[in-house]
């Protein structure tokens, strides 16, 4: 009797120590062969990839591309009044620059895509305007030359608007939006801008 106890409890013995060694099912392999633990093993995660801020990606509303053409900057409303009231657009003697802050036009001219737009006469009143694809990273340099220049810059649209004188300039994104003018632009001029090209 007391030998077939100890051999029952031998074989338990055994028993529980190969079932030791099995490993747990709680890791997958990656394509690269290496493997990951399960997420459903770490306390407090989340199944879903976007969970974490830094997986996050940027709101594509922030983000544009650059119009194919000056028209393409304009609601249709605007783009009507600017044709009534300051033809024509893109008039080859307005060399007006969309910006007067020097180093400002240096970025302009430096070769990053831009589109430029003028509408008015060299002869009369004249608008020029710039929409120039930025890295995001730059555009609070932007805001702070701007700032330099004696600008003014405040929410808006939701970017930044920075007016002086005769120039606005609104950031938002990837995109920059300069204007200046000799005369007048209509109200709600560069808000127009940033509704048609940031929706």
């Amino acid at each position: 009797m007391s030998r077939s106890l100890g051999a029952a409890i031998g074989l338990c013995a055994v028993v529980l120590a190969l079932t030791a060694c099995v490993p747990e099912p709680t890791e997958t392999a990656s394509p690269s062969g290496s493997t990951t633990p399960s997420e459903s093993s770490t306390p407090g995660a989340s199944s879903s990839p976007t969970s974490s801020p830094s997986s996050t990606p940027r709101p594509q509303a922030q983000e544009i591309e650059l119009p194919a053409s000056c028209d393409a900057i304009y609601s249709a409303s605007m783009r009507s009044r600017l044709g009534a009231e300051l033809p024509p657009l893109n008039d080859a003697g307005v060399d007006i620059a969309s910006t007067q802050v020097a180093s400002l036009r240096g970025l302009i001219d430096s070769g990053v895509p831009t589109l430029r737009c003028t509408w008015g006469t060299a002869a009369g009143a004249a608008l020029a305007t710039s929409v120039t694809i930025v890295d995001p990273a730059d555009a609070p340099r932007i805001q702070d030359m701007l700032a330099a220049a004696g600008f003014v810059c405040s929410d808006n649209s939701g970017g930044i608007l920075c007016t002086s004188g005769n120039e606005a300039d609104f950031l938002r994104g990837n995109g920059w939006v300069a204007t200046s003018w000799s005369a007048s632009v209509p109200d709600g001029y560069t808000e127009d801008i940033a509704a048609t090209l940031w929706g």
